[in-house]
């Protein structure tokens, strides 16, 4: 073999050994802090409460998002009886929503990743789709602020997902 060839392998085997070990630090950062994965870490920090296991904390979050959705549903019926505009496409996505994330807390307990991927996305319309509806009307903030803040957990839930084991 000439040097040249050797120089080259052994380029290829430095760069996949760098390639690696930047891997293994990435890899530790996941276990030391799940959020480092999301979109909204500081949101995701404040919502899994210090937890390290990516699939406790996917199952807290969830828990969460759910507890905020009922939340969001319930200020949602308020506005209803005072007027419609989008409030009545908002608490039947949030209903959906809702749905959803019972699903995914299943998903988790049954280990299908695939299937808590779907209904974490699915979720993740629900909440977009309120926002758009939402967008510009007048005097209905909360929810449409609402809808955004279960947006972003929504997105960190589905982020926080894709390291579930």
């Amino acid at each position: 073999m000439s040097t040249t060839t050797h120089m080259t392998i052994l380029g290829m085997i430095f760069l996949l050994l760098a390639a690696s070990c930047r891997s293994a630090a990435a890899f530790s950062l996941f276990l030391d802090d799940p959020c480092t994965v999301t979109d909204f870490p500081a949101l995701c920090r404040g919502t899994i409460k210090g937890q390290k296991n990516v699939n406790a904390a996917t199952d807290v979050a969830i828990a969460e998002l759910m507890k905020r959705t009922r939340h969001a549903r319930d200020i949602a019926k308020k506005e209803l009886k005072v007027l419609d505009g989008g409030v009545s496409t908002c608490l039947s996505n949030f209903n959906s929503a809702f749905d959803n994330l019972d699903k995914a807390l299943k998903n988790i307990k049954e280990g299908d990743r695939f299937s808590l991927n779907i209904n974490l996305s699915a979720a993740l319309t629900d909440y977009d789709t309120c926002s758009e509806t939402m967008k510009g009307t007048p005097g209905n903030n909360a929810i449409y602020k609402s809808a955004g803040v279960l947006y972003k957990m929504a997105d960190n839930c589905l982020a926080l997902s894709t390291l579930f084991n």
